[in-house]
């Protein structure tokens, strides 16, 4: 059994930010730009072999974007089940949690949007997106470079 830190407790949220190339293949299928989104964004990782994530995301963005209006669980069960890539309710709900969780997504009335900035357009993704993941990434890494010359800073003094 591992020892807990006492500072796990202040854990509000983890985000994977991976620094990646975009060569110009990505471009050309719909499933290669989900697959390097999911990469960078930290849902998926670099020897994922599983793809449920990747089906749920092409979902919620086909419903989004698409069809213009926003997919409930059993929308999104119906489309992987087109897919031929039906999907365990459980599994659902464990994937679009990590959704939610990311920030990219949110629940309101049974239904799945992507989540807006407050004074953007509904539509306008990048916003949203900036609006609830970036700004917490800048801020933690804001904080993690204030700590850092807080260290720096201490380990002088000694």
């Amino acid at each position: 059994m591992g020892i807990e830190f006492p500072e796990a407790e202040l854990v509000r949220n983890t985000f994977i930010i991976r620094e990646m190339d975009i060569p110009p293949n990505i471009h050309l299928t719909r499933r290669s730009m989900l697959r390097w989104f999911a990469l960078a964004f930290g849902l998926i990782s670099e020897n994922e072999s599983r793809s449920t994530i990747l089906d749920v995301l092409d979902a919620v963005f086909y419903y989004n974007f698409t069809k213009k209006a926003n997919p409930t669980t059993v929308e999104i069960q119906e489309f992987l089940k087109e897919k031929n890539k039906p999907v365990s309710d459980k599994l659902l709900r464990y994937h679009v949690k990590r959704l939610i969780n990311s920030g990219l997504i949110q629940r309101k009335k049974l239904r799945y949007y992507f989540n807006s900035a407050p004074h953007a357009e509904k539509q306008d993704i990048r916003a949203g997106f900036s609006h609830h993941v970036s700004g917490k990434v800048a801020k933690s890494l804001n904080e993690l470079e204030t700590m850092l010359e807080k260290l720096a800073e201490n380990y002088r003094q000694v």
